[in-house]
C-alpha cells in the first residue's frame, strides 16, 4: 500500500512496476499508459544552468517523484539545488536552494524556507517571493521549525508554515530561539575539529518565543500580519514567564478559510483551540484541562456544516467528539473502553475509524472498527474482522486494505465501496518463498499480569529446536517509552534480530509496560512523574512469570532496548537485581539533561518534582548497578546528548563499578551500520553463556 499514489479522480493510481512509474486503473489494476517519460523530464530542463547533465538521465529514471496537487509539475532536487520539470516536456525552471518546499493546493506556487525566511515561488517560471525578512540571524526562524520543535511538536518534520485551502494565505511560525540554551555537539573526523550549537532548552530553561503569523501571498507587496500572542505577551515569553506552546496549526475550511491554532501551557495540562478571524480578538473554540498533560487531538475534521469532529479523552479513552461551527461540544459520537485512533473516512452523516481495544482481543493501532454516524452518540460494536490498514480513494469509491499477520507480510486486497461494483480483488500477497528454505523459531503472542492486574502485552521467540525440558537463557527488549507499544499485529519484517538471538539458543522475550500500551490515557497515565518506575516494576512482573516456566534460566536474564529503552535498560540494571546484563543505547540517564518539551510533559518541573527527577535517575543509583552492562552511544547525538552516557560512566566511575563502553563518533540518534547490531549480538552471546 506505501508504494501506491491515488490520482485525484479516485478510478486509478500510480505504481512503480519494473522501474517505471504507471498509472494503473483501479478497478482491473491494468496499466493505463506510463505516467512519467523521463526524456520529457529531461526536455522541460534542457538549458537551464548548473546542471550535471550526465548525472541527470539516472537521477530522472529512479521513479520517485514529488508532485504539484494537479500532477502536471515535478520538484526535483539536483547538486543541492531545487528544479521544476513538467511531464509534457514545456521549460522548466531553477529554483536554488530550498528548505522543506511545499505545492500550494491549486499547484499554481511552491512555498519555501530559505536562510531561516518564507518564500513563494511561481511554478510556471520559478519567479521568487520572499515573505519574511528577519529570520537567519538572531536566533530568528519563520516557516521553518527549531529543533525541540521539529523534534517533539511536529514529529521530526521541519515545516512550521501551512498553505490556506484557497492557496491566497500562508500561516507560519515565527521562531524565536536567543534566550534558549545553547548544547554544542564537537565533530572529530577531520584534522581540525569543529561545533555544532543547538538551541536545545532542557527542563526548566526558557523555551523558544513562537509566535504564530499569516500572510497573503496574492498581494504585490506582502506583508506578515502576526496573530498571536498579543504584544504585551511576547517580552514575557522571553523572560521565560507563563510560556506557551503552539502544538498545531491549520485551516478552518469556508469561503474565506480562517487559521487555527493549539495552544498548550510549557507543562502541557491545558489545551486551548483559538480560531482566528478578522476580529480584532480569536475566539475560543475549544479549552480542555486536566491533572496531568493533554496529547495533541490530532487535525479537525471539518463537516459541510462548519462543524468539526476532533479526538479528545474521554473517561480514561480518547473519543471522537462532535463540535458545533461556534466551537460548542454536542456529544462523543463514539464511548467505550478503547482508544480511537483515526478517523479515516466522512461522508456525509457517517465515519468509519480505527480503534486500539482494551479487552484483550487485539493490541493493534489499525483495528478497523467500522461504520458509525456523527449525529448519533453512543458505544459501537467492535468489529470481528482481522486487523487491517485501510486507505480510502480520494472519491471514496474504493479502500484499499492491508490485512496483518504475524504469520507473514501483509496481504492487500481492493474493495469497492459501492455494493453495485462487486469490486474486490488481490493486490499483492507478498510471498516469501526464499524464507521458506530456513528454519526458523517459534513466535507466539502471549499476555503477563502484572502485580496490579494489568494483562501486559508480550511476545516470545523460541530457539528452532526448543524443548521444555532444557534451560535457555532470556534476553527482553523493550522500548517502554509513553504509549508507543513495540508489539503490533503485523510481521514486522520476519523479527530478524530476535530470529538471530534464538538460533543462538536464546528465548527472547519482548514487552510493553503499561504506560506504553497504547491502551489509552487510563494506562499511560501511570508513569506520570516516576517515568522508570512503574515500567521496572512490569518488566520485574514479567521475569517472575517466565521465573514459572520449567525452561526458563532465570539467573541468565538479559534486556536491551535504545532511546527511551536504553533509559529503562540503565533504570533496571541500577534499581534491581533480577538482570544479569543488559545494553543501554543513547540512553537518558537523568531526565533533567533531555528537552524540556518531552520531559515536563511526563515529569513536570524539577523544581516542582525534585523527588521524582531524583528517584528516576541512573545517575544517582551508578553505585547500585548489578549486572554487566554495555552503554553505546553516538557522540552527535543531538537528541539525547552523549552527555547523558558521559555523566553516567564518571558516576560508575566514581562508584568503582565495571562497566563496558562503546561510542560511534559520527552518528546521531539512530546508529547506522552493521557494527551495532554485531556488537549486541557479540555482549549477547557471551553474556548468556551461549556458544555461537
Amino acid at each position: 500500500m506505501d508504494d501506491i499514489t491515488w490520482l485525484p479522480d479516485g478510478e486509478h493510481w500510480l505504481q512503480v512496476k519494473e522501474g517505471k512509474l504507471w498509472k494503473i486503473e483501479a478497478r482491473t489494476g491494468r496499466a493505463v499508459s506510463q505516467f512519467v517519460d523521463p526524456k520529457k523530464l529531461m526536455l522541460s530542463l534542457t538549458n537551464l544552468p548548473e546542471i550535471d547533465y550526465k548525472k541527470l538521465p539516472k537521477e530522472l529514471a529512479v521513479p520517485r517523484y514529488t508532485f504539484d496537487p494537479t500532477f502536471k509539475a515535478i520538484l526535483i532536487h539536483h547538486d543541492k539545488s531545487h528544479y521544476i520539470a513538467f511531464r509534457d516536456g514545456k521549460n522548466g525552471c531553477k529554483l536554488g536552494e530550498c528548505e522543506i518546499p511545499t505545492f500550494s493546493p491549486d499547484g499554481e506556487l511552491l512555498a519555501f524556507v530559505r536562510g531561516g525566511n518564507l518564500w513563494v515561488a511561481e511554478v510556471a517560471n520559478g519567479n521568487p517571493m520572499q515573505l519574511t525578512y528577519d529570520g537567519g540571524k538572531n536566533d530568528i526562524l519563520n516557516g521553518k521549525a527549531d529543533w525541540i520543535y521539529e523534534e517533539e511538536i511536529f514529529h521530526r518534520k521541519g515545516q512550521a508554515y501551512w498553505w490556506s485551502p484557497d492557496s491566497k494565505q500562508i500561516a507560519f511560525l515565527r521562531f524565536d530561539d536567543s534566550e534558549v540554551p545553547k548544547f554544542a555537539l564537537t565533530h572529530n573526523g577531520e584534522l581540525h575539529s569543529t561545533v555544532e550549537n543547538i538551541s536545545y532548552p532542557k527542563p526548566g530553561d526558557k523555551n523558544p518565543t513562537v509566535q504564530l503569523g499569516v500572510v497573503d501571498v496574492t498581494e504585490i507587496q506582502p506583508k506578515v500580519k502576526l496573530l498571536w500572542p498579543p504584544e504585551g505577551a511576547i517580552a514575557r515569553q522571553k523572560a521565560g514567564i507563563d510560556q506557551v506552546i503552539i502544538s498545531r496549526v491549520g485551516w478552518v475550511p469556508g469561503k474565506e478559510p480562517v487559521p487555527f491554532a493549539y495552544i498548550q501551557d510549557r507543562k502541557q495540562s491545558f489545551l486551548t483551540m483559538l480560531k482566528f478571524t478578522k476580529a480584532v480578538r480569536p475566539e475560543y473554540y475549544l479549552h480542555k484541562t486536566s491533572q496531568m498533560w493533554i496529547d495533541d487531538p490530532g487535525e479537525p475534521h471539518w463537516l459541510k456544516d462548519g462543524s468539526f469532529l476532533i479526538l479528545l479523552e474521554h473517561e480514561g479513552h480518547k473519543q471522537i467528539c462532535l463540535f458545533d461551527k461556534n466551537g460548542k461540544f454536542q456529544h462523543h459520537v463514539t464511548a467505550g473502553d478503547y482508544d480511537v485512533k483515526a478517523i479515516t473516512k466522512i461522508g456525509g452523516d457517517v465515519l468509519a475509524y480505527f480503534v486500539c481495544r482494551t479487552d484483550g482481543s487485539t493490541i493493534d493501532r489499525h483495528r478497523f472498527a467500522g461504520i458509525s454516524r456523527v449525529n448519533t452518540p453512543g458505544k459501537i460494536p467492535y468489529s470481528n474482522e482481522q486487523s487491517t490498514k485501510v486507505t480510502y480513494s480520494p472519491n471514496g469509491e474504493y479502500a484499499l486494505r492491508q490485512y496483518l499477520s504475524d504469520k507473514g507480510p501483509s496481504a492487500t486486497w481492493l474493495h469497492g465501496e459501492d455494493p453495485l461494483r462487486h469490486v474486490s480483488r488481490l493486490l499483492d500477497s507478498n510471498p516469501t518463498y526464499e524464507r521458506e528454505k530456513y528454519r526458523f523459531g517459534k513466535y507466539e503472542r502471549t499476555k503477563i499480569t502484572t502485580r496490579d492486574g494489568f494483562e501486559m502485552e508480550a511476545a516470545i521467540t523460541y530457539p528452532p529446536d526448543f524443548h521444555e525440558l532444557n534451560k535457555y537463557p532470556i534476553w527482553m527488549l523493550t522500548y517502554g517509552g509513553p504509549n508507543a507499544p513495540t508489539i503490533k499485529d503485523g510481521w514486522a519484517g520476519g523479527r530478524v534480530f530476535e530470529q538471530i538471538l534464538a538460533a543462538q539458543g536464546i528465548v527472547v522475550v519482548r514487552v510493553d509496560p503499561q504506560s506504553a500500551s497504547g491502551k489509552g490515557m487510563v494506562n499511560t497515565k501511570v508513569c506520570y512523574k516516576q517515568l522508570g518506575v512503574k515500567e521496572l516494576q512490569d518488566l520485574e512482573d514479567a521475569v517472575d512469570w517466565l521465573a514459572k516456566k520449567p525452561w526458563a534460566d532465570t539467573k541468565r536474564v538479559g534486556l536491551s532496548g535504545h532511546s527511551f529503552g536504553g533509559f529503562l535498560t540503565a533504570f533496571a540494571l541500577t534499581h534491581s537485581k533480577k538482570f544479569s546484563a543488559g545494553i543501554a543505547g543513547a540512553p537518558v540517564t537523568d531526565w533533567r539533561l533531555y528537552d524540556s518539551i518531552y520531559t515536563e510533559r511526563y515529569m513536570g518541573l524539577p523544581s516542582e518534582n525534585k523527588e521524582g527527577y531524583d528517584k528516576t535517575s541512573v545517575i544517582k543509583a551508578a553505585k547500585d548497578l548489578h549486572g554487566e552492562l554495555l552503554i553505546v552511544h553516538g557522540l552527535v547525538d543531538d537528541n539525547v546528548h552523549a552527555q547523558n552516557s558521559l555523566q553516567l560512566i564518571a558516576a560508575m566511575q566514581k562508584a568503582g563499578k565495571d562497566f563496558e563502553v562503546m561510542v560511534y563518533p559520527d552518528d546521531r540518534h539512530g546508529i547506522a551500520g552493521l557494527h551495532y547490531p554485531q556488537t549486541m549480538l557479540k555482549f549477547i552471546v557471551r553474556t548468556m553463556g551461549v556458544k555461537r
